[in-house]
């Protein structure tokens, strides 16, 4: 458990507009341009594998081939405008003002409960006119800094299981199961296992620990042993070529289009499995479009970059000038690197198929928005770690 006593410098006040400001983020210590760079490169990166997975569906649905691309543009320039919000915020501010973003979160999926539209048996969405938010994306947020902020504050009785940790799970249980009867499964899972290593973190009992992890596996096992379209999902995952074209479809179609890539791939824009065999092609499922056009280096090239964002992100957040700081970098980090290994491992057969975005590369504004708005609090805290006196690092 880190039990360091950290100096939290004062910052110098700021008008609002100002952490929209690109001259205040040049300002100050300097970003880590590793993390910086390969967040762009994957957002770039991004747009042309949508445009490439969606353009001849975008044709034939919406009669226009730039329909995702256009959009997916536009959502990461407003991701960006975030970004930059983010990257100039102290992490007093979120520190501050956690409760509220809480609470706002708990709200909105009691909200899209009531009065979201029901898209394949599940309510996931709030939509305003065109647009479409999913609330499950900012309860990743909200619940990495709740937990940060908690163990921040109590961190002498985190050891204490009444006094101590239950406090914290009935909290983060209230978000997680509002999510869990969306339905949702595999959000609150990938939650959880954050969670679950910022206790370890945290300086958490083995016990209790263990308990937990015990209690996570006892839930998922119902939840998928009652429900029939889970069990269905998972004798797919186990045998998908005991039915290719009906429960292992995706599975099966999304493996074909990896292994046909090879080694360099088809070439970009040259997917077949795309035209009309694999569903969500420009969503789930686009790490499958990646491997067939671009071949096992496009896909490498893909792993590689998220890993280098993953481990950059561990880094400075071990070096951060705070506890808080350390823990909510370390949460956003794994969240991000854990998504992304779940995507790639549905894709490729490894994981039961699960909808799950490819951070910054699958279509999704919710999603993306809130994954630029993590690199920017990320490259705040790799400031913060550049701002200290050598040698006064966690």
């Amino acid at each position: 458990m880190i039990r360091q006593q950290f100096v939290i410098k004062k910052q110098p006040k700021k008008s609002p507009l100002s952490f929209l400001s690109l001259k205040s983020f040049l300002i100050g210590s300097e970003p880590d341009y590793g993390l910086i760079l390969s967040m762009l490169g994957l957002l770039v990166f991004g747009w042309v594998m949508v445009y490439s997975s969606s353009a001849l569906f975008a044709e034939n649905k919406y009669h226009d081939q730039y329909y995702f691309l256009k959009r997916q543009v536009a959502w990461s320039f407003l991701g960006l405008v975030f970004f930059v919000m983010a990257s100039n915020l102290p992490m007093s501010f979120w520190q501050r003002h956690t409760k509220k973003i809480y609470f706002l979160t708990a709200a909105v999926l009691i909200l899209v409960l009531f009065i979201g539209p029901q898209i394949a048996g599940a309510k996931r969405w709030l939509r305003f006119g065109f647009v479409g938010v999913q609330p499950s994306e900012l309860a990743k947020l909200a619940l990495v800094l709740s937990v940060a902020d908690y163990l921040d504050r109590r961190q002498s009785r985190i050891r204490e299981f009444k006094k101590g940790l239950l406090p914290l799970l009935l909290s983060c249980g209230v978000i997680l199961g509002l999510i869990f009867i969306e339905p949702d499964l595999g959000t609150p899972a990938l939650i959880s296992l954050v969670i679950f290593f910022l206790l370890i973190l945290g300086g958490a009992r083995f016990l209790h620990l263990f308990g937990l992890l015990s209690l996570f596996f006892v839930v998922m096992g119902f939840a998928v042993v009652f429900v029939r379209y889970r069990m269905e999902r998972l004798f797919s995952y186990l045998n998908p070529w005991a039915d290719p074209y009906g429960r292992g479809y995706q599975l099966v179609q999304s493996l074909l289009a990896l292994g046909s890539g090879g080694i360099l791939g088809r070439g970009l824009g040259n997917s077949k499995i795309k035209l009309s065999h694999l569903p969500d092609a420009h969503t789930d499922f686009i790490f499958s479009v990646i491997g067939e056009e671009l071949g096992l280096i496009g896909t490498l090239f893909c792993a590689f970059l998220f890993l280098f964002i993953c481990l950059r992100g561990l880094r400075v957040s071990r070096q951060a000038g705070s506890y808080f700081a350390v823990l909510v970098g370390t949460g956003l980090s794994l969240m991000l690197g854990f998504q992304a290994l779940i995507n790639m491992g549905v894709a490729s057969g490894l994981f039961p198929t699960k909808g799950m975005p490819l951070p910054f590369l699958s279509f999704g504004g919710s999603s993306l928005v809130m994954n630029l708005l993590s690199i920017g609090i990320l490259t705040q805290i790799s400031k913060m770690a550049r701002s200290q006196p050598a040698g006064d690092t966690t």
